[in-house]
């Protein structure tokens, strides 16, 4: 398998954050130990039949990810402290 030009390292998730989208849509902003943000699509049940469609797909695609690609490494970015970001997004104080 041939590595994309948007492929970056796997990443650890050290903080989460649900925010609404710009356009309505349920996002994560996701915090990686490198320091930098990724936002993923965040599913939402808003109707009954969303519902009992919700009940037949893996529980994988409505829970937040634990690893992430990072873009930004792959870009060349300097890591630097997550918390930083944590604390820029208005997560609470280490």
């Amino acid at each position: 398998m041939t590595k994309g030009a948007m492929a970056g390292p796997w990443r650890k998730v050290v903080y989460i954050f649900e925010r609404e989208g710009e356009r309505g849509g349920s996002i994560w902003w996701l915090i990686l130990e490198c320091g930098h943000a990724v936002a993923r699509h965040r599913s939402e049940v808003k109707s009954w039949s969303a519902m009992v469609h919700a009940m037949f797909e893996p529980i994988d695609k409505r829970l937040a990810p634990k690893r992430c690609q990072c873009h930004y490494c792959e870009a060349g970015s300097p890591k630097q402290d997550p918390w930083i970001l944590v604390q820029a997004f208005g997560g609470p104080v280490k």
